[in-house]
């Protein structure tokens, strides 16, 4: 194929081609996949993503300028956002934001085509939320696989946690632990601890909602650091929206602490969130729990994805933390009755950087109560 008009590019044909197939109705990826076929036949090098920018940055003048037909395919349209947004739920004002809707007319055709959109099964209605808020369907489910037993022991993973807990239960690659305490419990002590004593072993981001750059540094100096240079794992400042820094890499990742202060009950979807980017690491989140209580802020909705779960209640008059085991959905094998309720006091000592026995226990796992001398004949009774 060759041009008789030398007036006329390549760059030329597939902008009029990008025109064409989106006055007509055709969705982007439809587009993209002409124009790789276009590529391909006169040899050029434009990447897809390069593409699939063009064929947006044309349909995004067409929506400012109003220079669509007056008869738009709404239902493509919506079905192109849809693919781009993936996963999650979207309103009724996000698509007439996104396709530049003003007219009445224009919105009752967006609203027919979302029916229409429903009854494919592509999007849910979302019963209980905000009036036309929609859920994108997802297809798409990933198959459980059966670990051989000889692989198993090498996929958990070896996470150092206190208190002999490293000892007392399975953590594997995304898992979630919940630390939850009240005001001075020892919540931050026992984060730091976890990441200092794993920074060697593991990569550890820990994000920091509580305290400033001061305090923490005062912090850090307590626990023996005595530079940046000393410290090995990542530190950053960050209150909110946890979720868009877990990444699926095998890494240990600590939150101090996860907020909420009004509806305690969407801490559990935030966790959720969490545990839906985790994939080859751990997350280790600390809430706030009332003082007498057993579970932080959101009560039962933050047990559901814990694998293991303490809280910490200071006790007034012993001047003290008592730590209890709420949840530990995996206990080691010698434990043949769980561990669930176990407890014991610990005094959290130099400015937060270090425990202490209150009862002249051991602090590794022969310090809880519940840990009987029948361990040797691997019988273990409840705690009472």
């Amino acid at each position: 194929m060759s041009f008789s008009n030398e007036n006329i590019t390549l760059d030329i044909v597939r902008d009029t081609s990008i025109i064409t197939m989106l006055k007509g109705g055709a969705s982007i990826p439809h587009i993209v996949r002409v124009l790789f076929i276009f590529n391909k036949y006169f040899n050029t090098s434009t990447s897809l993503d390069e593409l699939e920018k063009e064929a947006l940055s044309w349909h995004e003048h067409f929506l400012l300028e109003g220079e669509y037909k007056q008869r738009r395919n709404y239902q493509q349209e919506i079905e192109d956002i849809i693919t781009f947004r993936i996963k999650g739920t979207i309103t009724l004002g996000d698509f007439y934001t996104d396709l530049n809707l003003k007219t009445k007319e224009e919105k009752d055709a967006c609203r027919k085509a979302l029916s229409r959109i429903v009854d494919k099964k592509i999007l849910e209605k979302v019963d209980g939320g905000r009036t036309g808020t929609y859920r994108i369907v997802t297809n798409t489910v990933v198959r459980t696989q059966f670990i051989k037993k000889d692989d198993r022991e090498g996929r958990k993973f070896p996470i150092i946690l206190p208190f002999g807990l490293s000892n007392m239960c399975n953590i594997h690659p995304k898992s979630i632990i919940i630390i939850a305490g009240s005001k001075s419990a020892g919540k931050t002590s026992i984060l730091l601890n976890i990441a200092k004593n794993n920074q060697k072993q593991h990569e550890v981001d820990y994000f920091n909602s509580d305290m400033g750059d001061e305090e923490m540094t005062d912090r850090m100096t307590n626990m023996g650091f005595t530079c940046e240079e000393d410290i090995f794992f990542n530190m950053y400042n960050q209150s909110s929206d946890f979720q868009d820094h877990i990444t699926s890499e095998r890494k240990i990742f600590i939150i101090d602490f996860l907020e909420i202060h009004d509806d305690f009950y969407k801490i559990g979807g935030q966790i959720k969130a969490i545990w839906d980017k985790l994939q080859n690491g751990v997350a280790i989140i600390g809430l706030q729990m009332k003082q007498g209580s057993t579970l932080g802020r959101g009560g039962d909705f933050t047990k559901e994805k814990a694998r293991l779960y303490l809280s910490l209640d200071y006790i007034d008059v012993l001047k003290c933390t008592k730590i209890r085991i709420e949840e530990a959905k995996s206990p080691a094998a010698i434990f043949n009755e769980g561990i669930r309720g176990w407890w014991r006091h610990v005094k959290i000592i130099r400015g937060g950087s270090n425990f202490q026995s209150v009862d002249n226990m051991p602090l590794d796992e022969t310090g809880w109560t519940g840990y009987e001398e029948e361990i040797a004949k691997k019988t273990i009774l409840r705690p009472v």
